[in-house]
């Protein structure tokens, strides 16, 4: 079951849009069938071929400015790091973890003395719901979700 604190999965819920929770029940669910987006946010697992090949595009959010601060301690990286700016990525999912290329981008500030779980929930969560929601309506509007490949700007 989901985090009472999982928006992402009660938003898609409340517009009746199937989400399945990472797990084996949850991926065996999605045998056979197939998809136009598959979205994988906050959840530091691998998506295997098969799941993604379920899906038209398979799409995911890193709270770092990908290429940089890949993995699940990013958002605490950049600040061990001494960054002043951060941001989140929308992203295609590939073989390779937080390697495929760039749908959308979108930055943020790190105020002095900020801590990792701060920065997640007052900036980073809520750009990557507009992101990802981003993607969709491209998706919806041009048929298409953009794609480059990683590169440090």
């Amino acid at each position: 079951m989901p985090r009472a604190s999982d928006r992402l999965y009660a938003l898609a819920m409340a517009a009746d849009v199937t989400a399945i929770l990472y797990g084996s029940t949850g991926l065996d669910a999605l045998a056979g069938i197939s998809v136009d987006l598959l979205i994988c946010a906050n959840a530091f697992v691998f998506v295997p071929a098969w799941v993604r090949q379920q899906a038209r595009y398979a799409i995911g959010f890193h709270p770092s400015l990908l290429p940089l601060y890949r993995g699940k301690t990013s958002v605490a990286d950049a600040i061990a790091a001494g960054e002043r700016i951060t941001g989140g990525t929308v992203y295609h999912l590939t073989d390779e973890m937080d390697a495929g290329p760039v749908a959308f981008q979108d930055g943020c500030f790190i105020h002095n003395g900020e801590q990792a779980p701060d920065l997640w929930r007052q900036a980073l969560a809520p750009m990557g719901l507009e992101l990802l929601i981003r993607a969709a309506d491209h998706l919806a509007a041009y048929g298409f979700i953009p794609a480059e490949e990683q590169a440090i700007l």
